[in-house]
């Protein structure tokens, strides 16, 4: 309650001082890098810092209030968690070439740490199809992960928003119904105060989109 008050205090109806916001990587692909010139531009007076990672530690960040909000897929049901704005992505799974599911279980992979929602997902596909994930690679830069599959090491699943510069012309391939839609959201802890820098930045969200 202290800290809330100070920080309502603090605040002014001109956005300004400090907002730090949480992005897990695959977001960054879209709209989300223009965006952020754009606030940073219009609103020079907050000092943004921008964190990655995956869902699960970047939530926690939020709840112990090292970051002001974040940009998550995947979201679990916490009753602390205030959704802002949400939408829902379309994976696929990206390959160079003609992808075989035919092959689905016996077919090497490229994925993100523990954690990862996109793996968890495959996980869940190919434990239903009756196998295990088994032949992968771990990587941790979403960069590196896309430059493995477009040289033709493995494959992977993630959403189709990705598909973006360098990597446009990878091979996209739809899943079943079932796997095929996650759900991205720009959330924070529930709270009465917020501040005029976030506001901003969640109107921006809101109009301009990810």
């Amino acid at each position: 309650m202290v800290e809330e008050s100070i920080r309502v205090l603090q605040d002014h109806e001109q956005p300004n001082g400090s907002l730090r916001i949480g992005v897990v990587e695959t977001v960054t692909c879209g709209h989300f890098i223009p965006l952020i010139a754009s606030y940073q531009s219009t609103y020079n007076q907050v000092e943004l810092s921008i964190k990655t990672g995956q869902t699960p530690q970047l939530l926690e960040k939020v709840k112990e209030y090292d970051l002001d909000a974040t940009l998550v897929t995947d979201i679990p049901s916490f009753p602390w968690i205030e959704i802002d704005e949400s939408w829902t992505e379309e994976l696929v799974v990206l390959s160079h070439d003609e992808f075989n599911f035919t092959t689905l279980l016996d077919r090497k992979w490229v994925v993100s740490s523990s954690g990862c929602p996109f793996r968890k997902r495959l996980e869940e596909w190919l434990q239903d199809e009756g196998g295990s994930l088994e032949n992968y690679l771990e990587i941790h830069s979403l960069e590196i992960l896309l430059s493995s599959v477009k040289a033709g090491l493995a494959a992977t699943l993630l959403p189709r928003s990705v598909l973006k510069g360098a990597y446009e012309d990878l091979y996209a391939f739809p899943i079943p119904e079932k796997y095929r839609y996650m759900t991205t959201a720009l959330l924070r802890r529930k709270e009465k105060h917020t501040s005029y820098a976030y506001q901003a930045f969640c109107e921006m969200v809101k109009r301009d989109g990810i």
